[in-house]
């Protein structure tokens, strides 16, 4: 039987960290650019608002409701964009909600101001210990 070798190499933190941050500048600029090219379409079709339902959990996920207001209006040629922008929004700003337990949100944009708001709730298995002693 041979001894098995053990790596000793060491992870560059510092190297990782600087990997993690251009990651996250790039989404960053991802997310700024769909923001603004969404933001002429949606206002090209007269969209006023912006409503759209995700969630996830297991490690996966989906944007499962997008609406536009005024009601009746199609969004369908951007639909999918849409749902990619509020993904990246949500794993953005909550990175990894949907491992494990999961989470959801609603995003509500105001095409007319510019504004999104994120509603966001992590679920979180909670414990609870007791300890029972000399029984």
């Amino acid at each position: 039987m041979t001894a098995e070798k053990t790596s000793t190499a060491q992870i560059d933190w510092d190297a990782f960290r600087a990997w993690e941050a251009e990651q996250r500048r790039k989404k960053e600029d991802r997310v700024r650019d769909a923001r603004a090219e969404l933001l002429v379409l949606l206002r090209n079709a007269n969209v006023t608002g912006v409503e759209a339902h995700y969630d996830g959990y297991g490690d996966s996920g989906n944007v499962s409701e997008v609406s536009a207001t005024p009601g009746g209006t199609s969004i369908s040629e951007v639909d999918e964009r849409l749902r990619d922008f509020v993904w990246d929004i949500a794993s953005m700003l909550h990175p990894g909600f949907e491992i494990d337990d999961g989470g959801e949100g609603t995003l509500t944009w105001d095409v007319t101001k510019d504004r999104i708001d994120l509603d966001h709730a992590d679920f979180l298995m909670e414990r609870i210990p007791e300890l029972h002693e000399d029984i």
